[in-house]
């Protein structure tokens, strides 16, 4: 099963690697990147673009608490997860090729379609980047799932250390009145830690 948690990850870092250079490329040969895309035009390519990037920065953190991602998915759903990654990262790799193969003088951007041009042949292409937003869409409910989890997670380990912190102050009793309101080491300590849990859990 850890070989599916691999996978993800070796996709994860492909598709990162391409999308990094991808918006440079699209407008270097004259895309619009401000072109709405989606079914609702609920992106624009450079929004797409950002949207993935920020969505494998989230998976790769997620994937990096190997113990966690597998007790939280099913072996099915990871699989589901590594297809749909391969599918995006395929969608992405051909874009960028299309685009290092683009004869830019002899072809014409059209701005009536996204990522559309007329190529020399006459005919119009479009660049494999506007299947993209499936897959990305796709993807989203499982990081959110996940995403919830972690949250969750951190809420019960900040829980357990404000219980352990105050079961210490009640249990604690101390002759001088002067010291009644001051925490020991190993409280002050702990309302730290739960600082930290609180700012990583909102």
């Amino acid at each position: 099963m850890s070989n599916s948690i691999a996978a993800i990850n070796t996709m994860l870092v492909d598709i990162k690697t391409v999308n990094n250079s991808l918006l440079i490329k699209l407008r270097q040969t004259g895309f619009n990147t401000g072109h709405p895309i989606g079914y609702e035009d609920e992106y624009t390519i450079k929004t797409l673009l950002s949207s993935t990037d920020t969505l494998i920065i989230h998976f790769l953190t997620i994937t990096a608490s190997r113990n966690q991602f597998l007790q939280r998915t099913s072996y099915a759903e990871r699989k589901q997860i590594e297809s749909l990654l391969k599918k995006l990262y395929i969608c992405l790799k051909q874009t960028h090729n299309m685009l290092h193969l683009l004869n830019i003088e002899r072809s014409k951007i059209l701005d009536t379609q996204p990522l559309s041009y007329l190529d020399e042949s006459g005919e119009i292409s479009q660049l494999p980047l506007v299947n993209a937003v499936d897959y990305v869409d796709m993807l989203k409910p499982y990081c959110r799932m996940l995403e919830l989890i972690i949250t969750q997670e951190r809420i019960h380990a900040l829980s357990a250390v404000l219980e352990n912190l105050l079961q210490k102050d009640h249990s604690s009793k101390r002759l001088d009145q002067e010291d009644d309101h001051e925490l020991t080491e190993e409280q002050d300590n702990a309302l730290e830690l739960s600082h930290y849990l609180i700012k990583q859990a909102l």
